[in-house]
């Protein structure tokens, strides 16, 4: 039986035809086949991938063609798999793409394929215009098992080093791929996109040829379920590869004034970093080792006196995570009187040797460098206008 998948017209999207397969303890198999793999869409399925890799046998095929995959794509993949679960990146330096979209699920009685034009991104599992076919094999029949060994031969191909064409992913593969250019971070390529299609997406009504129409939006992902996904992935890049920059939009709870009335306290000066923006890239706020414990306060951690040049002064600022409290901390006057809600403040770590240990400024909104920074701010706080990112 052939089932035929029409996103987002269908009530259940690709994705969550993969989460309800992936979480059925009945099969005992997952292969899959893809062209491109970004962290917005292992993050739909990552609970469920990572329990069946325990229970099952998993391996994976992505290929890394135009640059469609990302280093967080393939970080978060590899940090779901478990015990003899594999995944390989496919490319052919000839003029060949690596582009196919197949799920495969089997245990002895049965099996179940997808393919469609559904890559293992956000906008392929939930939110594109996505068509694909769903088959469903009667191992007892000899045509079906006929099909079934065709298909796996196939993904047999597509994860062997036999022909030189696939490499078993590991953290040092990710590191090699990131070197050389086949992968970028995700927060990268969105902002080579913006320029080299410069108001692509602002195109005024009246140029427009097509209309607009809304789709569903696809599940919310906790900040700690992301959080958790991340924490499983392994560090792939050294130091030296570790993000240099960090972008966020400010809010009132950042460069608000607070209270004005005569006689009440101002809002403390402090710029509010999201916690699952801190854990992302730990080490470049010197997390955990160059904090202390608060002995004021139990749980709390601070790294006082950090040095940031900001403009042609330097500053002291304190960096302090409030665990009750669910969020990290920069408490200066200096940073919290440069902005206005919707300004973005960057950040790039002190050259070794400096007299500073990081860089900062205010991009205010209506300047040159707005646009591009702003499309560097890729990621989202849930329940927050907040967004943030790092290059």
């Amino acid at each position: 039986m052939v089932e035929f998948i029409g996103q987002p017209f269908d009530a259940s999207a690709v994705g969550e035809h993969l989460r309800n397969r992936l979480a059925d303890d009945g099969w005992q198999e997952f292969r899959a086949a893809v062209a491109f793999v970004k962290l917005s869409g292992v993050r739909h399925i990552a609970r469920e991938l990572t329990g069946f890799s325990a229970r099952g046998s998993v391996r994976i095929t992505v290929g890394v063609d135009a640059q469609g995959t990302s280093v967080e794509g393939l970080r978060a993949l590899l940090g779901c798999m478990r015990t003899g679960a594999r995944v390989w990146v496919y490319h052919n330096e000839g003029a060949a793409t690596f582009h196919p979209k197949v799920y495969l699920f089997r245990n002895d009685a049965r099996a179940e394929l997808l393919v469609g034009s559904s890559n293992l991104t956000e906008g392929g599992l939930y939110t594109n215009y996505e068509a694909g076919l769903l088959g469903r094999l009667d191992l007892s029949q000899r045509a079906d098992r006929s099909v079934l060994q065709r298909i796996e031969h196939v993904l047999d191909r597509w994860s062997t080093d036999a022909a030189d064409l696939a490499l078993p992913l590991s953290s040092q593969a990710i590191e090699q791929l990131a070197a050389q250019g086949y992968v970028v971070p995700e927060a990268v390529a969105r902002a080579e996109e913006a320029v080299s299609r410069p108001g692509a997406r602002r195109r005024p009504v009246q140029d427009r040829l097509f209309g607009r129409a809304a789709v569903s939006r696809p599940p919310r992902i906790s900040a700690r379920d992301l959080a958790e996904l991340l924490e499983r992935a392994p560090g792939v890049l050294p130091e030296s590869r570790m993000p240099s920059g960090f972008v966020m939009t400010l809010q009132r709870t950042d460069v608000g004034v607070g209270q004005v009335t005569p006689g009440t306290s101002r809002r403390s000066p402090e710029v509010f970093v999201p916690l699952v923006a801190r854990d992302y890239a730990p080490r470049f706020w010197g997390w955990p080792g160059a904090f202390t414990p608060d002995p004021a306060r139990a749980g709390k951690m601070d790294r006082p006196g950090v040095r940031f040049r900001i403009g042609t002064s330097v500053v002291e600022v304190n960096m302090m995570t409030w665990p009750v409290k669910h969020d990290f901390r920069l408490r200066s006057e200096a940073l919290r009187s440069a902005g206005t809600v919707g300004d973005i403040l960057r950040m790039e770590r002190g050259p070794g040797g400096s007299s500073y240990d990081y860089y900062a400024e205010v991009v205010p909104q209506g300047t040159s460098l707005y646009d591009y920074h702003r499309s560097l701010c890729s990621e989202r706080t849930p329940g927050s206008q907040r967004t943030w990112g790092y290059y």
